[in-house]
């Protein structure tokens, strides 16, 4: 790998994708930033005018001929992708039965299908490169499911699950996949999931900031690790938690349930 790597992170326009975009912006990388909302990505540019090595692309994870036409794009103009962030993730925390089908589907597509499309188009040009490596953003969510999360929780441990195998997959090849599970994080993303807005309150003293969580996990991706998680409080009792018996469960679930 080329100490200039070719970046591409999905969701780059807000919260942590943009703070990964400005992170290796900042290392000198090249940044291919992407979003599904024009404003967001014309803020970005704007924000990064100075920047010769910051591309912004307009980009839906879960259409699946929009994700090979940028890996494509990506392959022509610079040969290579050296890190891909599957970032982009949408959520809606509310009770199964009162979420919409569309709200059900959005989640599913984003969160789970869009990771698997823009994987799957960008592996061709790592394969026959023997380089690269992929980040998979997941949640702590998709360790423990709590109330008014059964779908998010379930789709980010899709994306935990799939990372794995993936992983398994790709080492002959010389590919790395990490998969990255940071907490509750101090974005609009809390607002928009969050239909009552105390959701943010409940959890304040594990909130973490984007650039906190952009500076660990790029911390992971640089020492090869496969997973990384964050707080690490949250972590190690989502590890406990999975070990006790139901009737134990049940008695730590209120702690838990606070959405």
């Amino acid at each position: 790998m080329t100490s200039i790597r070719i970046v591409v992170i999905t969701g780059a326009t807000s919260g942590l994708g943009h703070a990964l975009v400005r992170l290796h912006l900042e290392k000198g990388d090249v940044v291919v930033a992407t979003g599904r909302k024009m404003p967001g990505l014309q803020a970005l540019a704007k924000e990064h005018s100075s920047s010769e090595r910051l591309h912004t692309h307009l980009f839906d994870v879960s259409d699946k001929q929009a994700a090979t036409q940028l890996a494509d794009w990506v392959f022509a103009r610079f040969g290579r992708c050296d890190l891909l962030y599957n970032n982009a993730g949408t959520a809606v925390f509310a009770p199964f039965a009162q979420m919409s089908g569309s709200e059900v589907e959005e989640m599913v597509q984003t969160n789970i299908v869009g990771v698997m499309y823009t994987t799957r188009a960008f592996l061709p040009m790592m394969q026959q490169a023997c380089s690269g490596h992929i980040v998979n953003i997941a949640s702590l969510a998709g360790q423990v499911a709590t109330a008014k999360a059964a779908v998010y929780a379930a789709s980010k441990a899709a994306v935990i699950r799939f990372s794995e195998g993936l992983r398994h997959e790709l080492e002959p090849y010389g590919i790395r996949v990490t998969c990255a599970m940071p907490g509750p994080i101090d974005t609009p993303f809390l607002d928009r999931a969050d239909r009552t807005g105390s959701y943010r309150t409940k959890v304040s003293r594990y909130l973490l900031t984007p650039e906190q969580t952009a500076g660990r996990i790029l911390n992971a991706v640089e020492k090869g690790k496969a997973e990384v998680a964050m707080p690490l409080r949250l972590h190690y009792l989502s590890l406990l938690y999975a070990l006790f018996p139901h009737s134990v469960k049940r008695l730590v679930a209120p702690l838990l349930n606070r959405k």
